[in-house]
């Protein structure tokens, strides 16, 4: 495919993602808007500027979790009027192929999905925290602070469980060491060079209880799994969830909520590819016409077919019922797969 042609298919690629993303932007931006305003009613100027400021902060965490239904929105319909213009018609009779036609897609689709890994979706986050911190001054929001984690040791027989984490401090701690049968309990801690300094401990082991006022614990903890564990998982970007694997190693222990966060972000990274072959599926062959109703339906069958197959899958994964790389990776190359054949024998 030559440069111009190339060009081309990328600008109109470009352009119907922008006008569905800003379109999309301002439909979400009404909602939250109303959902402010409710929330904190307007009667002067200067309320009226916060609530649009609160509108605008809160934004962009929705925009980033359906980005990539966005795109298989534009994408779809850019490959839908060139084909039912016949430029698609007219690319092939000059000797295009249709894997030809499709490679800007392609290439499109990674371009955003890169821009969504370490731009769009960190900067949600930021935002989303920014708007918690607003609208909640004086207290710890969700996005700040972390409830109810389980932390498995392997080998060693060993869990943990913390109640709550905020920053470096937490709540409710408690350490279960199987082989040993022994278990500590403390009702707070933080983490001081990475030795976990424990407050009020209960120490139970062979059949005896012995009290504390301070107990430190150095052995599978430090400061950066502290730091990792004190945010929950849906709420990391990319550039927190790369290290858990290290941390992992490093400590002998499994953090699979925090391995199945990170195969989400990589899985729906591909999930822009895919969208790109979904829309040829959708749109191929290119003598035939297709009316937007019959166009939307199938993306919107698509869409809930792998909302549905990936929450299901998720939920296996959570249990420990099955490996969280597949858990996460199962349903889009699935689809892939299907769809690139899908696309062979169409064109056969």
């Amino acid at each position: 495919m030559n440069k111009t042609l190339f060009t081309y298919i990328f600008v109109k690629q470009l352009k119907a993602f922008l006008f569905v993303s800003f379109s999309v932007f301002l439909i979400i931006g009404l909602f939250d808007f109303v959902e402010v305003s409710r929330r904190f009613p307007i009667s002067s100027v200067s309320e009226f500027c916060y609530d649009l400021q609160l509108t605008f902060l809160r934004v962009p965490i929705t925009f980033c979790e359906i980005l990539h239904y966005i795109y298989f929105i534009a994408a779809t319909f850019s490959l839908w009027d060139l084909c039912r213009s016949h430029q698609v018609t007219i690319m092939k009779s000059a000797g295009r192929s249709p894997q030809q036609i499709l490679f800007p897609f392609i290439i499109f689709s990674c371009v955003v999905a890169l821009s969504w890994l370490f731009a769009f979706q960190p900067l949600g986050i930021l935002s989303e925290q920014s708007y918690q911190r607003k609208i909640h001054p004086e207290e710890v929001s969700s996005f700040e602070k972390n409830e109810n984690i389980w932390i498995d040791y392997g080998n060693n027989k060993k869990v943990a469980f913390i109640k709550s984490i905020f920053k470096n401090s937490f709540q409710n701690f408690c350490i279960i060491d199987w082989e040993n049968h022994s278990e500590i309990l403390a009702a707070s801690g933080a983490m001081k060079d990475d030795t976990l300094v424990l407050k009020n401990v209960s120490l139970f082991q062979n059949n005896k209880c012995k009290n504390y006022d301070v107990y430190t614990v150095s052995r599978n903890m430090s400061f950066e799994l502290l730091k990792l564990l004190s945010l929950p998982a849906i709420r990391q970007d990319i550039y927190a969830l790369s290290k858990v694997f290290q941390i992992e190693k490093n400590h002998n222990l499994s953090l699979r909520v925090y391995e199945l966060a990170f195969h989400k972000l990589l899985a729906n990274f591909a999930t822009f590819i895919l969208f790109a072959l979904l829309a040829a599926v959708i749109c191929f062959p290119i003598n035939r016409y297709k009316t937007k109703t019959n166009i939307a339906l199938q993306m919107l069958f698509i869409s809930l077919l792998l909302k549905f197959s990936n929450n299901l899958l998720e939920s296996f994964a959570y249990t420990g019922t099955m490996s969280v790389t597949l858990a996460a990776w199962a349903t889009t190359l699935f689809l892939s797969l299907i769809a690139i054949a899908i696309l062979v024998w169409k064109e056969a």
